[in-house]
């Protein structure tokens, strides 16, 4: 692993105002990513594990704290380098695919390399990514809804995949899978990683969460262990 953090929170605070009252997601939220980890977050609902992988993600900002993304503290950006930052640097992975219907496969993959060159992409390299992630060739001018869940999922981590992030980001990832397929998906990330890949995977899932090397459990917005 590199020794420099591709991830770092110092002292992350998030609370939503309501008309109710303030309501504190996270409360002084402390930790590191080394790059080339692939680290689970857990936690009951409402612990404040989507609020935390929206900050990863740049998604949201901190009402107090630092959060820096390889290096760079990301209060310091402005909306469209945050944007970028997100476009180029950082990977999605949700439990509903988040695919786009009409397009077909290799549209989909591709998709964020026409938003960073604004023109044209070689389709090739989608097709590269694709069989990187196991997709029978087959299947690439199929539309989503006429492949699998796990063949969908597939298709959404090479789509993360394709602009090179330094940091994939996983919302609950096998959650809307069966067993066997959420294994394979899961055996698909652990190789993902030992190619250098940096993961970090929000699931409720203990043998899920086995997959990963460290796991930081949170309750009530603070880190418990």
């Amino acid at each position: 692993m590199d020794e420099h953090p591709v991830m770092v929170f110092k002292d992350v605070v998030k609370v939503y105002p309501l008309p109710s009252g303030d309501v504190t997601a996270l409360d002084g939220i402390n930790f590191k990513v080394g790059r080339g980890e692939f680290i689970s977050i857990m936690g009951p609902s409402g612990s404040g594990k989507s609020t935390l992988l929206n900050l990863m993600g740049c998604l949201d900002t901190p009402t107090a704290g630092d959060i820096y993304i390889s290096g760079t503290r990301t209060g310091d950006m402005s909306d469209k380098e945050l944007t970028d930052l997100r476009r180029d640097r950082i990977g999605f992975i949700f439990q509903y695919f988040n695919l786009f219907p009409l397009l077909n496969i290799i549209e989909n993959v591709t998709f964020p390399m026409m938003l960073k060159s604004q023109e044209a992409v070689d389709p090739e390299k989608g097709r590269a990514a694709l069989r990187a992630v196991q997709l029978d060739d087959s299947l690439f001018t199929h539309t989503p809804t006429e492949v699998s869940g796990g063949q969908q999922q597939r298709v959404a981590v090479a789509r993360a995949l394709i602009n090179d992030p330094d940091i994939l980001l996983c919302d609950e990832p096998t959650g809307n899978l069966d067993s066997k397929t959420g294994a394979g998906i899961m055996e698909l990330m652990s190789e993902l990683n030992r190619k250098g890949t940096t993961i970090i995977m929000v699931t409720h899932d203990p043998n899920i969460a086995k997959y990963s090397h460290r796991t930081i459990r949170i309750a009530d917005g603070r880190i418990v262990e």
